[in-house]
Order: C-alpha cells, then structure tokens, then sequence
C-alpha cells in the first residue's frame, strides 16, 4: 500500500504542486488585496468627511443668511412696534382730550337743562 500511495504521489506531483502554487496564490493575493484595502478606505473615508464638511459648510452659510434675515425681520418688527406705541399714546392722548370734551359737554348739558328748567319755572310764575 506504501508503494501505492508513493506511486500516486509521484504521478500527481504535478497537480500537487500547481494545487499547493494555487493556494500560496490565492494568499498573496487576499493579503495584498487586503492591505491595499484600508488606504482605499481611508481614502474614501477622508473623501466623504470632505464632501460632509463641505455640505456642511453650505448649510451654516444658509442658517447665517437665515439668522440674517430674521435679524432684519426683528429691527422691521420693532421699528413697527415702536410706530404703534407712538401711534397709540397719540390715540390715548385723543381719547383723554375726547373724554374731557365729552365731561364739559356734559356739564354744559346739565346747566343748560337747569337754566332751561330755572327759565320755564320763572315763565310759569310770570304768568
């Protein structure tokens, strides 16, 4: 049986040799492929931090033209505001001079419906 064996090994050392070369192949080649790997990876790695950073970029200069933007809004708001409160103490100064009128005409209504009222009185003792 030894001999057997001998004698298949040797018929087969062609196939065992390219079997033994395929393999030492294959490991040159996953291990070199693998080294060769992670600097594509960083590299693609430092790519998409670059593109990130540069959507990045875009999107603080869009939120700045925002924050811009309402800045303006707020000095347009408060520019309103402070025309309305103008606007309401001249309202408030014209409801107080109305509010007076409206006192003295009342209180001319009054001595006028007592002078109409001492008038008639002294009318009806005349007669």
């Amino acid at each position: 049986m030894y001999e057997k064996i001998k004698s298949w090994i040797s018929n087969n050392r062609f196939l065992i040799g390219l079997g033994i070369g395929a393999v030492l192949f294959l490991a040159c080649y996953l291990f070199s492929h693998r080294t060769a790997e992670p600097d594509n990876n960083i590299e693609g790695t430092i790519q998409r931090i670059a593109d990130d950073n540069k959507q990045t970029g875009k999107a603080i200069d869009r939120a700045s033209e925002h924050v811009s933007s309402a800045t303006d809004e707020l000095g347009r708001a408060d520019e309103a505001n402070r025309r309305a409160a103008f606007i309401l103490s001249e309202d408030k100064d014209r409801i107080n001079t109305c509010a007076e009128i409206i006192n003295r005409l009342q209180r001319n209504n009054s001595r006028a419906k007592q002078i109409l009222a001492d008038v008639e009185r002294a009318s009806k003792e005349a007669e």
